[in-house]
């Protein structure tokens, strides 16, 4: 039995309210004209039931409308959380199992070095998106939190400090970044002035460790140069 909110399920009970009114009159002009004696107890049924069909119908336009909006928002969170990947991997159900074998091998997160000038150090790119510098990924990692991903904010839309051939800007490498976390269901789209949050059991030192950026030997080194001043 399908007892979700319909439209009939307001309007008939609005209508069948308004209804009442002048079916009421109806019947006292009725009996006014006939001479037949006054149908006051009619009339208390009929005036009687405008509350009832009214109340019915607020709830039922009500429940209709929040239906609506109900249905609206889970359309919205699944068009969101259906990226690339998640299409990738439906289509890979009707794919060989050597094929999705082959694609899984494709899809393995690496890195791969960038040919420098002579005389500079060489710089490291995400194979996923080379636009991606390792640098600024260790970056982002070491200021974000637990819950969230360090804000776009805290850069300059115009600069690039960490592209040595001021090729890509610091907004351009976050948000290619912040795509490739999207993508693999690691973190969410950012909301308004919200930086994207984390989707458990993702972190930045799960994330560091997956993109081979090794957070923990940072913080090591730190620990030591403190000791070494002590």
């Amino acid at each position: 039995m399908n007892s979700d909110p319909k439209v009939w399920k307001w309007i008939v009970p609005a209508a069948a309210m308004v209804a009442m009114i002048p079916l009421g009159l109806w019947v006292d002009l009725i009996a006014e004209r006939n001479s037949w004696p006054p149908l006051g107890f009619c009339n208390i049924f009929l005036f009687g039931l405008i509350p009832i069909f009214g109340i019915q119908a607020w709830a039922a336009f009500a429940a209709y409308y929040r239906h609506l909006d109900v249905e609206d928002y889970s359309q919205k969170r699944a068009a969101l959380s259906t990226t690339a990947e998640v299409r990738l991997f439906e289509y890979a159900r009707t794919m060989h199992p050597d094929t999705v074998k082959l694609l899984l091998m494709h899809r393995k997160t690496k890195w791969r070095v960038k040919e420098a000038k002579i005389g500079e150090l060489v710089d490291w790119v995400l194979d996923a998106d080379p636009r991606v510098h390792v640098g600024f990924v260790e970056y982002v990692l070491g200021h974000s939190n637990l819950y969230s991903l360090m804000p776009m904010g805290a850069f300059s839309d115009k600069a690039f400090e960490f592209d040595q051939d001021k090729l890509i800007t610091d907004y351009e490498q976050y948000r290619a970044f912040h795509r490739i976390l999207v993508n693999r269901m690691m973190a969410t789209d950012a909301l308004g002035n919200q930086s994207g949050q984390w989707i458990e059991p993702w972190n930045p030192e799960l994330v560091a460790r997956q993109f081979g950026v090794e957070m923990e030997g940072l913080k090591v080194e730190e620990v030591s140069e403190q000791e070494t001043q002590n």
